[in-house]
């Protein structure tokens, strides 16, 4: 994906992240299958989110840094679902 639709696509996706969408886009991630770990690695719902699973690892991590925020607020506001940072 070459940057300018990556970067439409975040800012697109900045204005999504309410509950309910993230809650939504995690339960249909979670029927697919649990990460090692248990739950949904954040770069496999960024990946997943922007609708390109052959994104580069550079992109989505540059996607992670800039919907981290919004994601954040909404999984806040989710008590069924968490934001963990590991190590």
């Amino acid at each position: 994906m070459k940057f300018p639709e990556l970067e439409r696509r975040v800012q697109d996706l900045q204005r999504r992240l309410t509950p309910e969408f993230v809650e939504a886009q995690v339960r249909a991630l979670l029927r697919q299958g649990e990460d090692v770990g248990g739950g949904v690695n954040a770069f496999r719902l960024v990946e997943y989110l922007l609708g390109e699973p052959r994104c580069r690892e550079a992109q989505v991590t540059w996607a992670y840094t800039r919907l981290k925020p919004a994601l954040r607020a909404a999984l806040d506001q989710l008590p069924a679902l968490y934001f963990f940072e590991g190590d």
